[in-house]
């Protein structure tokens, strides 16, 4: 887990990120994408923490890995 910059507007909040899911308090409006960390991303979906006033916010994953790309051709092994 570790703790980001949630860029709302001209303010930023704190919150913290484990693997895919934002945890943050319930200060904001939650759109298509959040910026974590001065980097857009898409948001898959959100709901508001049962015992707190905190939003839980499940994040899209990432696509692939920089560098990788798909020639359509299987490997040989």
């Amino acid at each position: 887990m570790k703790v980001v910059k949630i860029k709302v507007g001209k303010e930023s909040i704190e919150g913290l990120l484990n693997k895919n899911e934002l945890t943050i308090g319930n200060v904001i409006e939650v759109g298509d994408t959040i910026n974590i960390d001065g980097k857009d991303i898409k948001v898959d979906s959100f709901t508001k923490h049962p015992q707190s006033d905190a939003l839980i916010i499940n994040l899209a994953k990432a696509s692939k890995s920089k560098g990788e790309k798909s020639d359509g051709e299987s490997t040989k092994g």
